[in-house]
């Protein structure tokens, strides 16, 4: 699918992926996660003037195995114009891991949210090797595979025209400790925003907005 045709708007937003989606890190005066995709939608309500509601199905832990086992059926009761869809964060931590088995289920993914018609989002995993709390001869066992599933997405992305947020290329937010919580694992409410806001300007540019 091209982004270039695709609506300027979207009112169903559904959610697939894992902790960074769930919203870790981020809670409101409730208690309860709010998160980068929660921000995201009212980010797009305000600037293309159309209610962007937003359906979360994502949850802590998933891979992208249970991404399509448990989440993307759902998908389809929505009917949604816009997906967003984050994994390999857990995937990587497998000793099973296996570049070439990922590679097939991301694609496999991404081609059924893609034959929706939605809009799809994703987005890269960043290099977060040195700055997490590592035994030193894990670290570069961490980057190799960070770099491999981050490949596997942009490529896959491409092939099927979804947006891609490359956070492996932004070197400086993960040297950025105000940006994630105690675990360096995930972004605390400030990281959750500045992601909400990024993946936004790939939608719709501030300076663009209605």
């Amino acid at each position: 699918m091209d982004f270039l045709t695709t609506p300027r708007s979207w009112s169903r937003y559904v959610a697939l992926g894992d902790s960074l989606t769930a919203g870790r890190g981020d809670f409101g005066p409730d208690g309860r996660p709010v998160g980068w995709a929660r921000r995201l939608a009212a980010l797009l309500t305000d600037r293309t003037g159309v209610s962007c509601v937003l359906t979360n199905l994502a949850v802590d832990g998933a891979t992208v195995g249970r991404v399509l086992a448990d989440q993307l059926p759902h998908l389809y009761e929505v009917a949604p114009d816009l997906v967003s869809v984050t994994v390999g964060a857990n995937d990587i931590r497998s000793p099973e891991f296996r570049p070439d088995d990922f590679a097939s289920d991301v694609g496999r993914l991404l081609d059924a949210v893609a034959q929706t018609g939605a809009t799809v989002l994703t987005c890269t995993l960043p290099d977060i090797a040195e700055v997490v709390p590592l035994p030193p001869e894990y670290v570069a066992v961490a980057r190799r595979r960070l770099r491999q599933a981050g490949d596997i997405i942009r490529e896959e992305a491409a092939i099927r025209g979804a947006v891609c947020l490359d956070t492996w290329a932004m070197k400086e937010v993960a040297a950025r400790p105000d940006l994630f919580t105690a675990d360096r694992l995930h972004p605390n409410a400030t990281g959750h925003g500045m992601l909400a806001a990024v993946f936004a300007d790939l939608l719709v540019p501030a300076q663009s907005a209605a």
